[in-house]
């Protein structure tokens, strides 16, 4: 009789924990992101560089855990993106602010180098790390500004 009970009690505890963990992240949900902005330099690939941004924030925001957040609003500003070449080395690099609407600002620097000839795929790299950092950081302040 003590094992029928004991494994009973272990099949029903095992059950639960099934069950009801699930229920925390169901509850969780994620937050949906607005950018308000999204601003990159004047220049000669400035509609490109917006474009590969915008991208790249939108795929790091789908990542981000905004806490509690229903929505959030950011705003994004490319400060600089240069690319030197010296060498057989190319050098790209980026820096990006962004801000939290109502909330504290973030900056994400970086400076990456690689294969000249794959020019187009290290400046989206660059531009993709920055984003993720950016967007990390900026999460980060929304939960702790929904936790207050």
């Amino acid at each position: 009789m003590s094992r029928a009970r004991r494994w009973l009690t272990s099949a029903l505890l095992g059950l639960s924990a099934i069950t009801f963990a699930p229920m925390a992240a169901v509850a969780k949900g994620k937050a949906k992101v607005e950018w308000s902005r999204v601003d990159v330099p004047e220049g000669e690939d400035a509609a490109r560089l917006t474009k590969l941004l915008k991208a790249a924030l939108d795929q790091a925001a789908k990542h981000a855990n905004f806490g509690k957040a229903a929505s959030v609003t950011l705003s994004a500003r490319l400060v600089t993106f240069t690319t030197e070449q010296h060498g057989d080395v190319l050098r790209v690099s980026c820096t990006a602010t962004g801000r939290v609407v109502g909330g504290a600002t973030a900056r994400s620097k970086i400076s990456f180098g690689g294969d000249p000839t794959t020019r187009a795929e290290l400046e989206k790299q660059v531009l993709t790390m920055v984003a993720n950092g950016l967007v990390a950081r900026l999460a980060q302040i929304a939960r702790t500004e929904s936790a207050k």
